[in-house]
């Protein structure tokens, strides 16, 4: 342990000398071709380490390899990442849903806890809503994958993102990047280094983009797309007034006005559209299983969402020569809305279009399918404290940590929907299977036949007020020069307050305001055992906890179904990995095989109604998973880079009780428990993904170096929802990409970067999301964005 503690400390030292003595902007392209795979260095547990003596299951993106997939936001390095999927749910181009190895986390419901930790600069990000930003100054994006239970604690049972910002340099830098495309696509990236003022030094950066739509609309005079404009600010400044004593400040601004991820109708329920009217009539004729090219959306202004992000972060650290101590202090609030969210709008005939108080909507008014606003707030404050070192002659390494979290959430989220008539109004009698209109409107039975209902839920208001401490260790001791023994524990408590306004809670049971209070504990353990036969191999076995916390139903239909909370969720995994580097450092292969037993899972069951886009998370039972993932560099010549990546997981839920009351399936009656885990899926997660880039630099020339590349993504099918599958599920995908770049070409005292890229070069449409209305009859899809292509001019010096 003691010789490969030495080289490793020496390879960091000349790493971070290195990257101090570098160019105070981006990564500076090779001027000559690269023949070994350089060292990756990572900060997965909380401290620099080689990516391949990091015995965890690490995917590790640096500032190269982001420019070159054209990263633009965290979940841009899914499609390159085994098992793992990050994917944008309808309503707001600003959220993120998470799938890591079939764990998942995809209700944006601000009462909700997410099953992948997010972290900038050692923050943890709480919610998958508001996840999706603009990445400015990023150096790195690592993916952890399985339980973090130990460092990284709360709620990354699946596993964690650590995006890495850099840091201001020591000499003056500028880098300008300019990009246009297709769809009016314009994006400018401007930033700037003081270089060091006496014991200071800062970076200040500013990012602005536009894009235009790529639907028509058929009722407006508008186009519709994803995201009309968005703005990002980030000022980072460092105070080093020894070489013991470093404190970065950073604060970042995101600003972002969109129209949402354009959601098209997908299938209409024959039944519904058998008992309703006109809506349900003109909504069929419009629906398709496919992307279509025109929607029917009569508002005009698209840019119907708008999200707001300020960040403030200090991190202060003290190094001495056996032990580190640090302080990461941080505020952010998010604040987010959006006035029309809709699946389309057709017009009442003036007859047979009821608006839910015995009326009739007017002839020619417009009448959302669904409908919905926004307005979201939440605001979070983190401190956490560690301490590094080593001790024992440096055979031991270990780190301490105490942990506090607090926050305030807020959402208001009315909803008008359509129902036929006769579900408003009235009701099947089971002893004769006709039909009963109860409305005293209507003196005839028959008279709800082919008839639509508007209904809604004005009020629809909840928060909570969170907060959460927890004090972990994690320690390392080399047993001998080639086997190292981890242990790790951490014990966390979360404590949430929440309430509920909801119009059908107070109409049906006259309650204003629905309260839940509850609190969860929990202790996640971790032992890790490498081995490492050689300076070029490494084995590992993890046996690790991780655990979801509780919550409160957001959108419950009942008092009940919400006071009652539903309760945390934990997995245990066991994990087998090696990592080598072969072939005289040509070929880096790393691989790890996991077992895991997910217990208590929480699974969001839908419940549309009359009582509107209600839902309820469960408990839902017990799942075991088995998967592998591999991740392979290899250059075969000079000049060329292959990278591959290849993740399977098989799933086998064991468990799912619910008490399903569903019209394509016909389970359950609603009203008593049953166990669907023979027809049920895991939601979000492909049985296979896969990954291949190819890149190949050119000798150089006189006035430059040419780079091209080319890259594939794979996925077979996934579900959207558990049970419903017919339209919510996404069949096989494969997307191709590609970019060309000459670099290193010199202008004036800087060099310029030009790259020609392409995105979805097959123009495929494919679904990225979907949600079934369930008793509401219709089913709707979000598709990825179509062919992209444009542009990019970088100077820096």
């Amino acid at each position: 342990m003691n010789n490969r503690y030495n080289k490793l400390k020496h390879t960091l030292t000349l790493a971070s000398c290195c990257l101090a003595a570098a160019p105070s902007l981006a990564q500076q392209d090779a001027t000559v071709r690269t023949q070994v795979l350089e060292e990756v260095v990572v900060t997965a547990q909380k401290r620099q380490e080689s990516l391949q003596e990091t015995p965890i299951a690490v995917s590790a993106f640096d500032i190269g390899a982001l420019q070159q997939i054209g990263v633009g936001e965290p979940g841009d390095v899914a499609l390159y990442t085994p098992n793992l999927e990050i994917r944008k749910p309808p309503g707001s181009s600003d959220n993120y849903g998470y799938s890591m190895r079939g764990m998942s986390s995809t209700d944006p419901s601000l009462l909700t806890e997410p099953t992948v930790g997010l972290y900038a600069d050692g923050v943890y990000i709480a919610r998958i809503s508001g996840a999706s930003f603009d990445t400015v100054n990023l150096e790195r994006i690592e993916v952890l994958r399985g339980p973090q239970g130990t460092l990284y604690g709360r709620n990354a049972i699946g596993g964690a993102i650590n995006l890495v910002t850099r840091k201001p340099g020591e000499e003056f830098g500028f880098s300008q990047k300019l990009s246009v495309g297709n769809y009016d696509y314009f994006r400018s990236e401007t930033s700037v280094d003081t270089g060091m003022y006496g014991d200071f030094a800062a970076t200040l950066s500013y990012t602005h983009w536009t894009r235009e739509g790529w639907l028509d609309n058929s009722e407006a005079d508008n186009k519709l797309g994803e995201t009309k404009k968005s703005e990002a600010a980030r000022f980072a400044l460092r105070w080093q007034p020894n070489d013991a004593l470093t404190a970065d400040y950073v604060f970042d601004y995101s600003d972002r006005d969109s129209n949402g991820a354009i959601v098209q109708l997908v299938h209409i329920r024959p039944f519904q559209a058998g008992l309703g009217g006109p809506i349900y009539a003109q909504a069929a004729a419009v629906a398709s299983p496919r992307r279509q090219s025109s929607l029917p959306m009569p508002f005009s202004d698209t840019a119907a969402n708008w999200s707001t992000i300020r960040g403030h972060a200090l991190t202060v650290e003290w190094a001495s020569d056996s032990f580190t101590l640090k302080s990461i202090t941080a505020y952010r609030d998010w604040d987010s809305g959006t006035t029309e969210n809709e699946y389309g709008s057709f017009p009442s005939d003036g007859v047979n279009v009821l608006n839910g108080m015995g009326g009739v909507i007017p002839a020619g008014e417009y009448v959302p399918l669904f409908i919905a606003s926004r307005d979201s707030k939440q605001d979070q404050f983190t401190q956490e404290f560690q301490m590094l070192g080593t001790a024992l002659n440096e055979r031991l390494q270990y780190t301490l940590g105490l942990y506090y979290f607090e926050e305030e959430t807020y959402e208001d989220n009315p909803q008008s929907f359509v129902l036929p008539a006769i579900f408003a109004y009235g009701g099947l009698d089971q002893g004769t299977q006709s039909f009963l209109c109860q409305d005293p409107t209507f003196a005839d039975p028959l008279a709800c036949f082919g008839k639509d209902t508007l209904l809604g839920t004005p009020v629809f208001v909840y928060g909570a007020d969170n907060d959460s401490v927890a004090a972990y260790s994690q320690l390392t001791y080399a047993a001998t020069e080639q086997v190292d023994v981890t242990v790790g524990l951490r014990y966390t408590r979360d404590n949430k307050t929440a309430f509920l306004r909801n119009s059908n809670i107070q109409r049906n049971e006259g309650i204003e305001e629905v309260v839940g209070d509850d609190s969860w504990s929990n202790v996640t353990p971790a032992l890790t055992v490498s081995y490492a036969p050689s300076d070029t191999l490494n084995t590992y076995f993890t046996l690790s906890r991780g655990f979801r916390s509780g919550g409160f139903n957001a959108r419950a239909a009942s008092s009940s179904a919400f006071a009652t909370p539903f309760d945390e969720e934990n997995v245990t995994s066991y994990e087998l990995g090696v990592k080598s580097d072969l072939w005289q450092q040509k070929l880096r292969l790393n691989a790890a095989l996991f077992h895991y037993v997910y217990e208590d899972k929480q699974v969001t069951q839908f419940e549309a109604g009359s009582g509107g886009a209600s839902s309820i998370i469960a408990n839902a039972g017990k799942t075991e998973a088995m998967g592998v993932e591999l991740e392979a560099a290899l250059i075969p010549v000079t000049g060329l880079l292959l990278k591959a990546s290849y993740g399977f997981i098989d799933n086998d839920i064991k468990e799912f009780d619910t008490t399903p009351s569903n019209p394509v399936t016909g389970v359950g009656s609603g009203t008593e428990n049953v166990d669907i885990s023979d027809i049920a899926e895991t939601i979000h997660t492909p049985r296979h993904n896969a990954s291949l880039i190819a890149e190949y630099t050119f000798e150089p020339f006189s006035f430059g170096q040419l780079v091209l590349q080319a890259d594939a993504s794979y996925n077979s099918e996934r579900y959207f929802h558990p049970i419903n599958n017919l339209y919510d599920s996404a069949g096989k995908q494969t997307l191709i990409n590609a970019r060309a770049s000459l670099t290193n070409i010199e202008v004036g005292s800087g060099s310029l970067r030009v790259s020609a890229w392409g995105k979805n070069l097959a123009d495929k449409g494919y679904r990225e999301w979907g949600i079934d209305f369930g008793a509401l009859g219709f089913a709707t899809d979000s598709f990825i964005l179509p062919r992209m292509y444009g542009l990019d001019v970088v100077y820096e010096f």
